[in-house]
């Protein structure tokens, strides 16, 4: 029996275009609202995508899945980046939930026609410069896992380097 509530996984995916790194980053509509001028509107939240665990699935497997849904891309997994765990607060069920979720770095190998249908709305996908990630993530344990990512892609790229 897990000490988790619920299991998710999800990646921070790279692709490298003339020589520069970029990291694919979704803009999603929050729960959260605010309300402006009389009315109410949801804000909106740039995240690296991720999701639940479904079925019989292994962290990996969840992981290229929701990466493919929420960012329309396919990839493949390079390594385990870290895990965050949230304890969140069930409204309808009046209970503590504890939800670990599991980050891969991943690669980009193309474009994807897999249709994205889930609760959550996915505005916009967007690739972003390291620094550019950095100032736009919504969360500050994303930023960590970034910058993480970050270091372990620069060793990987350089040994690929010296190794040719």
């Amino acid at each position: 029996m897990s000490v988790f509530d619920e299991r998710s996984a999800g990646g921070l995916v790279f692709r490298v275009t003339e020589g520069r790194v970029f990291w694919l980053v979704i803009k999603i509509l929050s729960k959260k609202t605010i309300r402006t001028s009389g009315e109410t509107v949801h804000v909106t939240v740039y995240k690296f995508p991720k999701g639940h665990v479904q079925d019989v699935e292994v962290l990996k497997q969840t992981a290229l899945r929701e990466v493919e849904e929420e960012g329309r891309i396919k990839s493949k997994v390079i390594n385990k980046i870290g895990s965050n765990d949230y304890i969140l607060w069930d409204k309808e069920t009046r209970k503590k939930i504890i939800k670990k979720v599991t980050f891969f770095l991943m690669e980009y190998l193309g474009e994807s026609e897999l249709r994205y249908n889930d609760h959550e709305v996915v505005l916009d996908r967007e690739w972003l410069s390291f620094d550019d990630a950095l100032d736009k993530l919504a969360y500050e344990s994303e930023r960590k896992l970034l910058k993480i990512a970050a270091v372990r892609l620069d060793t990987l790229l350089k040994a690929s380097k010296s190794v040719k």
